[in-house]
């Protein structure tokens, strides 16, 4: 018995994953590069003048805060905060693989890949935040300016874009880019479908 378009797909998709991870894993510090520009300009929207710049090092972002720290002999430096940057970005990884067991063209994966670097961004500097205005105390928050509802808010916006965002955006992406192929696997009155690459 032959199988079923979504069974071939379904498939191929899991045979795609790993060699897909493996892929990502070699390129993440280059994206977490990337995915850190993202972050920067998240930051400066949603705290303006916090973070002044970052630098990688392997998969770790280190991002220069303005905030200011005193030590006990009274030395004073600026707060530096790392952020591990898979567990953001891993969402590419998925999408790989979803284009692979699609056959899509390269441009749809590099389009993709496009479209997650926003919400990958935005997990990064949640993760700041969070440290920032939960993690660190109050008084470190309160310098920042991250008191009362916006540390809620920096709670709930941390869990979206460490949960939900890392693996729902990416088969968004491939939804939005592969769409002939999704339609291709919905049988239409009562015939067998036929996908079509992606």
């Amino acid at each position: 018995m032959k199988a079923t378009p979504v069974a071939a797909f379904a498939l191929r998709a899991l045979l795609w994953l790993a060699p897909s991870f493996a892929l990502w894993y070699l390129v993440a510090p280059w994206h977490a590069s990337i995915a850190g520009g993202f972050a920067l300009a998240w930051l400066e929207v949603l705290s303006p003048g916090l973070a002044a710049s970052f630098d990688r090092t392997g998969q770790t972002l280190a991002f220069v805060t303005t905030l200011r720290i005193h030590s006990a002999t009274g030395q004073e430096g600026v707060l530096v905060l790392e952020v591990g940057a898979l567990i953001y970005t891993y969402g590419l990884a998925l999408l790989l693989a979803l284009m692979l067991a699609t056959r899509a063209r390269w441009w749809k994966l590099l389009a993709g890949a496009a479209m997650l670097l926003p919400f990958q961004g935005w997990g990064l500097a949640l993760d700041l935040l969070l440290q920032v205005g939960v993690g660190l105390g109050p008084d470190i928050a309160a310098q920042a300016g991250l008191a009362n509802w916006r540390r809620e808010a920096i709670a709930l916006g941390y869990q979206a874009g460490s949960v939900i965002l890392p693996s729902l955006t990416p088969v968004i992406a491939w939804a939005i880019l592969c769409r002939p192929f999704i339609e291709g696997l919905v049988p239409r009155d009562g015939a067998m479908p036929a996908a079509t690459p992606g």
